[in-house]
């Protein structure tokens, strides 16, 4: 499957894929050129902020959300004038909640991720929420989790920035460990199936089964989220692909080949599994 894999990327690619079984947290697999050297993830960082999201509000705290409003103003003479105004709002309604999240992955919102991220900040560290403030709130909340923590650099909450840095071990584990919570379920409804719904819909393969985020910079691919193979067996997965000086161009790897392959067990055919 390596070097299946390797030859679906672009030359010069720097890539990893980890594959974790969710019952026992045991790696299925670990591949790839760069297993061990921190990537660019782009919107994956969107996964991290959403679970960070979840653990605010569980921990009974609200969403601050700009919405935009319509009011009827009547000016004597001239009839009825509509007003357009934005404003603030908070909410504490989970459904509400889990409604903008799912909206933010799916279609991956990236000033909503970056808003919520600024405001994780300004709600731990005090007004003005802002995007140091927002990174800072982000890593409190990944260090409650049982993670490398040398295997992550923060630097936005939506991915845009190439500062952003993660090992594919990092995020695979960071799936599984945050299957522990008790938001856990609600996490993974907010992201898109393959095939059906969202950035995902035409990725070339349709399957019900998984939930994933994908992640797309001109030189950046990214796919991640949890699966099932053919035994039935639940895993969380991550797979980033960097190519320096270079495009990582949509090819066969990022039109849904390699959920393929792990959906028909090609891991299980044929895998090294390595630490």
């Amino acid at each position: 499957m390596e070097r299946h894999l390797g030859q679906l990327l672009p030359a010069k690619a720097e890539w990893a894929l980890v594959v974790i079984d969710m019952e026992t947290g045991e790696n299925i697999a670990a591949l790839g050129t760069s297993l061990k050297e921190p990537l660019v993830p782009a919107s994956l960082m969107k996964l991290i902020t959403t679970g960070a999201v979840f653990n605010h509000v569980e921990r009974g705290g609200a969403v601050r959300k700009t919405v935009t409003i319509v009011k009827k103003k009547t000016r004597k003479g001239k009839g009825k004038r509509n007003r357009i105004v934005k404003e603030v709002v908070e909410i504490r309604d989970t459904k509400k909640i889990c409604a903008m999240l799912r909206d933010m992955n799916v279609h991956s919102r990236n000033v909503t991720a970056q808003n919520l991220a600024d405001f994780l900040g300004e709600q731990r560290f005090g007004p003005p929420g802002t995007r140091v403030k927002g990174n800072l709130a982000i890593r409190r909340f990944l260090d409650t989790l049982d993670l490398p923590a040398d295997e992550a650099v923060i630097a936005d909450g939506c991915g845009l920035t190439r500062k952003n840095r993660v090992t594919a071990r990092y995020m695979a584990r960071y799936l599984h460990e945050i299957a522990k919570e008790p938001w856990f379920e609600k996490f993974r409804e907010t992201l898109p199936r393959p095939g059906l719904e969202g950035t995902v819909k035409r990725i070339g393969y349709t399957d019900k089964r998984f939930r994933v985020k994908t992640g797309h910079l001109d030189d950046v691919f990214a796919l991640a989220g949890y699966g099932v193979d053919p035994s039935g067996r639940d895993f969380s997965f991550a797979f980033i692909a960097n190519v320096r000086k270079g495009m990582a161009s949509d090819r066969k790897h990022s039109r849904g080949e390699l959920m393929r392959l792990l959906a028909e067990g090609a891991l299980q055919q044929n895998s090294v599994v390595r630490q």
